[in-house]
Parts: structure tokens; sequence; C-alpha cells
């Protein structure tokens, strides 16, 4: 039903645009004419079979040549079809109105080149501007469409690293409450406690796509005293923040570069692992002594590389790592929110 409500609907918008052309073009080559005679309705009915063959010759080059990947190739297609066609139906009108009014099979004479030359350039001019329109619209339509999917795919990719996050933090945390709970039952209650409101703060920010650096850091306190029930003296942490008010990072950023430090680093009463955070020039620091251990494995930086492309979804500064024989250092730039 609505297909044949648009055919309709469209049906007379070409007969209304053939109206137009009949009452101007009538009156400017048959002067001496009746206003409304066969050749008055002859020029209606050409003007609608040249605009719904002009239709559907576009979306037939619509299924071969897109505006998106061969603009140039339906331009010039489209261009020469479309001239070609209406061309041979302005002849062909020419000829029959020559044929009812003169009853003769003159292939050519005056009168029909003299109607035939500025149709043919006011066809090309109408040609013109209807592809140019079309190639402007397609080409919107093409960057709209571009940054939608850039739009969803980014969407789709913070997701997917945010919820890399969740199952690595509570593994890791698992594991440590396992052995709590044989060597130590009251630091395992604790540490039930203080993983609670740590995992609070995960799912409560799991969707957020920045946290506030004083958020962060509380939240980091929590997740110190955790540290702390497992290493006692073994592990301290400096901080130092100057500028915290207004300043930005994905979440979690903190938590994943102090269990970084643990996971490479050797912890002891021997070699004690002291870890500084401080700010500066609007950068986050985290830096700690290189204490390679002795049962360290290959890193695969898999934290490290999830947080850089975190970063790349909110600005063009990137996380600067530092890596020499006697430091290790990530400078993250912080987020000012306008």
């Amino acid at each position: 039903m609505s297909k044949m409500v648009d055919r309709k609907n469209r049906f007379l918008y070409m007969f209304g645009i053939g109206l137009v052309i009949s009452s101007l073009f009538k009156p400017l080559f048959f002067k001496s004419e009746p206003f409304f005679d066969d050749v008055f309705i002859t020029i209606i009915i050409a003007t609608v079979i040249i605009l719904e063959g002009n239709l559907r010759i576009d979306t037939w080059l619509g299924q071969k040549y897109s505006w998106a990947t061969l603009p140039k190739k339906r331009v010039i297609a489209q261009f020469l079809s479309l001239l070609i066609y209406s061309l041979f139906l302005l002849y062909l009108l020419m000829f029959v109105i020559h044929f009812l009014k003169s009853g003769k099979y003159d292939l050519m004479n005056p009168k029909m080149r003299q109607v035939l030359i500025p149709a043919t350039f006011v066809t090309i001019a109408v040609l013109a501007i209807d592809i140019g329109y079309q190639f402007i619209k397609a080409w919107k339509q093409s960057l709209i469409e571009v940054e939608k999917y850039k739009a969803e795919s980014a969407n789709a990719q913070l997701q997917n690293l945010k919820n890399q996050l969740n199952p690595h933090f509570l593994f890791n945390n698992l594991s440590v409450l396992s052995s709590l709970v044989y060597q130590n039952q009251d630091k395992a209650v604790d540490f039930i406690n203080e993983l609670s409101k740590v995992y609070r703060y995960v799912l409560d920010n799991k969707n957020a796509e920045l946290v506030g650096l004083q958020e962060e850091l509380d939240f980091l306190a929590h997740y110190i005293y955790l540290l702390k029930i497992r290493f006692g003296e073994n592990i301290t942490f400096d901080i130092r923040i100057d500028e915290s008010e207004n300043s930005y990072l994905p979440p979690m950023c903190l938590q994943m570069l102090a269990e970084n430090t643990i996971q490479h680093n050797e912890t002891s009463n021997a070699n004690p692992l002291k870890v500084s955070i401080f700010t500066e020039n609007n950068r986050l620091i985290v830096s700690n002594p290189t204490q390679p251990r002795s049962d360290k494995s290959e890193s695969s930086r898999t934290g490290l590389k999830n947080m850089k492309l975190r970063y790349q979804f909110f600005i063009d500064d990137q996380i600067e790592i530092i890596h020499t024989e006697k430091k290790f250092t990530v400078i993250l730039p912080l987020i000012k929110k306008k």
C-alpha cells in the first residue's frame, strides 16, 4: 500500500513539473497555437516519461556505482546516460509535435532545431544541478556514516577494554585471599571487608569513562590496605599530590600500576619496595626502584597496553614509560574537563 501511495505522490509531482514546463514552453515556441491543445498534453506526458526514466536510471546506477566508493564513474555514467536518454526523448517529443501539427515525417526541421538546442542546454544545466546535489548529499551521508562507525567502534573497543579489568582484578585478589585463609584468618576477614569496598568501587565505576583523581586516590588507599595485609612493611607508598581538583583519568589506572609493582618486583624484608606517586606539571607520576623478582616471568605488559588504549579515547597526550636498570616510571597525563 505504501509503495502505491509513493508512486501516486511521485506521479503527481512529475505531472506538476510537466504542467509548469508546458505552460512556459508552449507560449515561448508555439505562440500562434491555442494554449490547451495536443501539443500542451504531449509536453506534459513527455516530461513525466523523462523524469520517471531518469529516476529509474539513477536507481539502476546506484546498484552498480556507489557515490561513496566510485564517485567519478558514477558522475560520468549518470551524466552521459541521463543526457542521452533525455535528449532522445526531447527529440522524440519534437518529432511527435511536428507530426501532429503538419502530418509530415521530417527527421529534422528548423522548428525542431529551434526548440531542441535551448532544450539541450536546459537539460544539461538541470542534470548538472541534480548530479551535484546528489553527490553532496551522498558525501555528507558518507561522513555521517563514517563518524557513526567510528563512534560505535570506539565505544565497543572501550567497553571491551573495561571488561578486561574486572576479571583480572578479581582473579588476583581471590588468589591472595585463598592464601590468607590458611595463613591468617583474622587478616583474611579484614581482607574480605576491604576487598568488598574495593570491588564496590569497581562495580560503581565499571561504566565510567573518567573518574576524578581524588576519587581514584581514595580507591587506591583501600587497595594499599589490601597490600599491607599481605606484605606488611615490605611495601610502602609515598603519595604527594599537589593538584587533584578538576583532574581526571580512566578508572583503576592507579590500582593497575600499583599491582604491576608487586607483580614485577621483589618485595621482602631484605629488599622492601617503595613506590612513589606524585603530581608534576599536570601529570601523575608513579615510580618505583627496579628490583626484579627471582621467579619473574616474561611480562606481556597487557595492563600498560590496555591503559594506553584507554587514554587514546580522550586525549592526544601519550602515557610515558621510562625503564632503566635502577628505576621504572610511568607518567600519566591528567585530563582536564572543561
